[in-house]
């Protein structure tokens, strides 16, 4: 079986020799999970881990004489280790020209795939090995520096925050023979065609329905309102109504690549979209300030001169926490999150910045309703939208008509779905970006957009969802970065993140898991539902740092009186978000999140010895994703998500000690933290009859327990307009 390769590492080891070449090892379902990965045989063998494929494809990095080797630890080795590994694995094949090439093209011979590339006048993206050992992915990368030049080619090296640099070679220099010395270097692990970015909006209206004007009622903007930084196509210069809110720009690109129509229309949105919009009741009043980054070419650009862009203009502004990306590029991939998305995700961790990122729309036919007709649609996000830092937002109608495709609250036609790479729930949220009918045309039901020269265009798209989402998190954070706070807070992208995705959970119906691909966990409310209860409702933030090898357990958790019936037994409505942001390993494939945390809401009994045993109800043990194949838990569980949303109605639940836990599992192969990891859980217990105790109950069992705690809303400043 291992011997099967041999001629590929021959061949690579002969072309380049001292660099290793790659095998994959094919996992069986039940044994995806890191406790039953063949690592006993890949230590006798010789070989090392270097990184994931798919969900079951394990890598290992080894020269010929470790492949002989393995072949004999197969042959010969009958202990009871080794044969479980071997029972693990499904088939070994090499890593090679053919796994480097995207999905489409593995089929087609190697020199039609040149012809295609070539003729797509893009460039080469070459990325590259993340090995175990960092010196193996040191020289795989001096190695190619000195290959490339041998070739004389002149490629761009682009640096990375963690792992390897990627390379960017324009097609048009390079002849077929080139072409396929470069894919055969076993030190790529991927070579494809780089992508475009696009703005993500869909065609203006071409009707002339209109049931209201819309209008710009914003004036000066009061002091202290927060600052949304709009990396797009740019305000126009004639837009003089928006000027005064332009609190400062950057430029990249000049006319005729930009027409500044998209980036003016999604700042408007975000300075006046309840103006706009005829106050509908439910866009919310939360001006803000924009800093406007002229930097989207408005015919696309490719992904590297954006990210350049995107990092320079992060390096000159740190201090403004929430960026909104209106763009798209690829679509995203089921096992390995987007060169894009993870830039965000280093951009976001180096600076501590949220990215607002639309889902990304679907323009092609067959249009899709609402209830959906059918599952088999390419209707996946686009990229950036798969980071996992990055609050992703989709798109619902707020008006609808006789012609149009969905009603008022359902995903529009044109947003598009998740999960994202490994089941990532995804889009996060959704808000309002316009109804449409077969035709896309949004008249009289899309969303109302400022242009340039101050002129008005209804349009549809998440581009114009994601804005309205980054008002309100702009000014959660600075709700929550209050001055008037006894105890400071630290603000995290994390932290408002996770307050946006549970005020939509708590704004939102319970939905299955197929709507949630659309719906994410809803539509939030204004910032002041964010950090507010009602009377009937009683939240709770917790801060934790949790450790390997720990559980950490809050108990016994406050339960309004009111919450339980005459039997004491629980009801009412347990609403949980739990969000953290762990190491990430780019070059890791389907394993780029490198911690997950299990957080549950139960109930503590006590055995006859005396011990004390948790039974989990929020997410109950026995449900789908709880237990079972790896599979099954990152499907229906969220396993290595870095979000998790749960929610449960009781009827009447027994307990008399109700408790809050959490705990943490690494990755095969992943070193301890280096520092404890921080969590943020939210529980809102919700009262299902009306019962307005629940808040100040709530307070007073708090007290009654003496936690430590401090008000989490402060003054939020809206601008109200008669």
């Amino acid at each position: 079986m291992a011997l099967a390769a041999q001629p590929e590492f021959h061949a690579e080891s002969v072309a380049h020799p001292g660099i290793p070449s790659v095998l994959v090892m094919k996992l069986r379902d039940e044994a995806i999970a890191k406790t039953h990965r063949p690592v006993k045989l890949v230590t006798e063998a010789g070989l090392s881990p270097a990184g994931h494929g798919a969900l079951n494809e394990f890598l290992v990095a080894g020269y010929e004489s470790e492949l002989v080797r393995l072949s004999h630890v197969i042959q010969t080795r009958t202990i009871q280790k080794i044969q479980a590994n071997l029972s693990a694995i499904e088939g070994l094949e090499p890593w090679g020209v053919r796994r480097r090439l995207p999905k489409a093209y593995r089929q087609i011979p190697l020199d039609q795939v040149f012809t295609l590339m070539h003729a797509a006048r893009k460039r080469l993206m070459l990325q590259l090995f993340s090995h175990y050992r960092t010196e193996t992915t040191h020289l795989i990368q001096e190695r190619l520096v000195g290959f490339l030049a041998e070739l004389q080619l002149a490629p761009i090296y682009l640096a990375q925050r963690s792992g390897p640099f990627i390379v960017l070679i324009d097609m048009a220099t390079m002849s077929f023979e080139t072409f396929k010395r470069i894919v055969s270097y076993q030190g790529i692990k991927h070579v494809t065609l780089e992508p475009d970015v696009l703005p993500v909006a869909t065609a203006p209206a071409r009707g002339v329905r209109q049931t209201f004007a819309p209008r710009f009622t914003a004036a000066n903007p009061a002091a202290g309102l927060p600052i949304v930084a709009v990396f797009d196509s740019g305000v126009a210069p004639d837009a003089t109504a928006l000027r005064p809110w332009v609190a400062s720009s950057e430029t990249y690109i000049l006319p005729p690549d930009t027409n500044y129509e998209h980036g003016t229309a999604v700042s408007s949105l975000i300075v006046d979209g309840p103006g706009l919009n005829n106050y509908h009741a439910q866009f919310p009043v939360t001006p803000c300030r924009i800093h406007d980054v002229c930097a989207l070419d408005s015919a696309g650009a490719p992904v590297s001169d954006l990210i350049l862009r995107l990092r320079t203009a992060v390096a000159n502004h740190p201090e403004i926490r929430v960026w909104n990306l209106s763009l798209g590029a690829e679509l995203i991939d089921d096992d390995e999150f987007s060169h894009f998305g993870r830039e965000l995700d280093a951009l976001s961790d180096t600076y501590n910045i949220l990215f607002v990122v639309a889902a990304g729309n679907y323009v092609y036919e067959p249009r899709r309703g609402w209830p959906i007709d059918t599952q088999d649609r390419f209707d996946r996000l686009t990229s950036p939208a798969d980071s996992v830092r990055a609050l992703t937002v989709g798109s619902i109608a707020h008006l609808d008509h006789d012609t149009t495709m969905v009603g008022v609250g359902e995903p529009a036609p044109y947003s598009r779905r998740g999960p994202g790479p490994m089941f990532t729930p995804k889009p996060d949220i959704v808000h309002f970006g316009g109804n449409t009918d077969h035709q896309l045309d949004p008249v009289d039901t899309g969303v109302h957009v400022l242009g340039p020269g101050n002129t008005f265009h209804c349009q549809c798209g998440t581009s114009f969802a994601a804005p309205i989402a980054a008002s309100v998190a702009a000014h959660t954070w600075q709700s929550l970065s209050s001055p008037l706070r006894s105890t400071p807070l630290a603000v995290t992208p994390t932290m408002v993140k996770a307050l946006m995705i549970h005020s939509a959970q708590l704004n939102s119906p319970d939905r299955n898991s197929f709507e949630r691909r659309y719906y994410g966990a809803g539509l939030p409310d204004d910032p002041v539902s964010v950090l507010y209860d009602t009377d009937s409702s009683f939240t709770a933030l917790f801060e934790l740092d949790i450790v390997d090898s720990t559980k950490w357990r809050k108990t016994p958790y406050p339960i309004p009186p009111s919450m339980r019936d005459e039997n004491g037994k629980l009801k009412g409505e347990v609403i949980i978000t739990v969000a953290y942001a762990p190491p990430l390993n780019p070059g890791a494939g389907a394993e780029y999140v490198r911690f997950n945390v299990d957080v549950g809401f139960g109930v503590l009994t006590q055995d006859a010895a005396g011990k004390m045993s948790f039974n989990g109800e929020v997410p109950a043990d026995g449900e789908p994703g709880m237990s079972g194949f790896e599979k099954a838990q990152l499907e229906h569980g969220g396993k290595w998500s870095t979000v998790k949303t749960y929610r449960r109605e009781f009827q009447g639940k027994s307990g008399d000690q109700w408790a809050v836990q959490a705990g943490l599992l690494r990755r095969e192969f992943e070193p301890p933290l280096v520092r404890p990891l921080r969590v943020i859980i939210l529980i809102t217990l919700r009262s299902t009859d009306g019962n307005q105790n629940i808040y100040r109950e709530g307070r007073q069992e708090l007290e009654a327990r003496n936690w430590i705690t401090q008000d989490l809303s402060q003054r939020v400043d809206v601008n109200l307009r008669t």
